[in-house]
């Protein structure tokens, strides 16, 4: 609340346009603007998730690398694969550009 010295209004808590988004990206069962994700595939090999990523950002299809973080605290033994998501809208654009690209044995079933 302000006080009658302060003329300034009560700080709030509010998400940044940027935090926003990539919370919308990153929530599967919200299915707001960017609508629910698919896991296209999950590993630990940071070349193929760098690799797999560049290919969907030049077919302007986004995708988010989920578990990053957690991954790399527990040192990369394997307990914590990344997962790579993309829209369920674009999962089956993004699956049939990974199969053309070879990386079909790497693509998660379902």
């Amino acid at each position: 609340m302000a006080s009658p010295r302060n003329h300034h209004k009560p700080v709030q808590f509010a998400a940044t346009a940027g935090a926003a988004a990539i919370f919308a990206l990153a929530c599967p069962s919200c299915h707001g603007l960017h609508g629910g994700m698919h896991e296209l595939l999950r590993s630990n090999d940071l070349v193929l998730l760098g690799a797999v990523e560049a290919l969907l950002s030049a077919a302007n299809l986004d995708c988010l690398i989920a578990d990053e973080h957690i991954s790399a605290l527990e040192g990369m033994i394997g307990a914590f694969p990344r997962r790579l998501l993309v829209r369920e809208a674009d999962s089956q654009r993004a699956r049939a550009l990974l199969v053309e690209a070879g990386f079909g044995a790497e693509l998660r079933h379902g």
